[in-house]
């Protein structure tokens, strides 16, 4: 047990690290205060965000929970995977999506992105009702699509704002912001002092 727990440390990505100082920070709790009007959502929600952040910080791996918004049972978990920057739903997952319509998802992005085209399109394919990310760095953003958004395009898009100069993530952003104006799909971070 020793050994496992000395090798993971050793083989830490400080790239996905947490700062754990600004997680425990009352900016970040407040954060979830504004996600629903549901005083004890935003709390399970706030809980499960430390929880996955503590759980995947320094790794490229990420967790994810289902949750029905009107009794705030987790109806499902992904948490012991270990693919990289990607959830792969179990058959018991698939199951649990199949029979409710309009769940909440919540899932880490270990390199701190945004929601990706994956996401979106997952959230309009299963009919999820609202989707939010937390990135390793705190950020959290809440996102639903109306609409499938082509991947190419949003690779396309990705590319082309490279080029230009921006970085991977502010072209992520971008992008998402013109999938926002062209597509049926809403993406928007939280703010702790809006």
């Amino acid at each position: 047990m020793q050994k496992e727990q000395e090798e993971q440390r050793a083989g830490r990505n400080k790239a996905t690290t947490i700062n754990s100082s600004y997680i425990e920070s009352g900016s970040f709790r407040r954060k979830f205060d504004k996600i629903s009007d549901n005083k004890a959502l935003n709390r399970l929600l706030y809980r499960l965000a430390k929880k996955m952040l503590y759980h995947r910080s320094g790794t490229c791996y990420e967790d994810m929970y289902w949750i029905d918004i009107t009794s705030c049972e987790i109806m499902a978990t992904e948490i012991e995977q270990n693919f990289n920057q990607e959830i792969q739903y179990s058959e018991k997952t698939k199951m649990v999506i199949k029979s409710h319509s309009g769940l909440l998802t919540i899932h880490s992005h270990p390199m701190g992105f945004p929601p990706s085209v994956e996401d979106l399109n997952s959230n309009y394919t299963n009919d999820y009702g609202v989707g939010i990310v937390i990135g390793h760095t705190g950020r959290v953003f809440l996102y639903y699509s109306n609409e499938f958004v082509p991947v190419v395009y949003f690779g396309y898009k990705v590319a082309s704002y490279r080029l230009r100069g921006y970085n991977e993530y502010e072209a992520r952003e971008k992008t998402l912001q013109d999938c926002c104006d062209r597509f049926d799909v809403v993406v928007k971070e939280v703010l702790a002092d809006e």
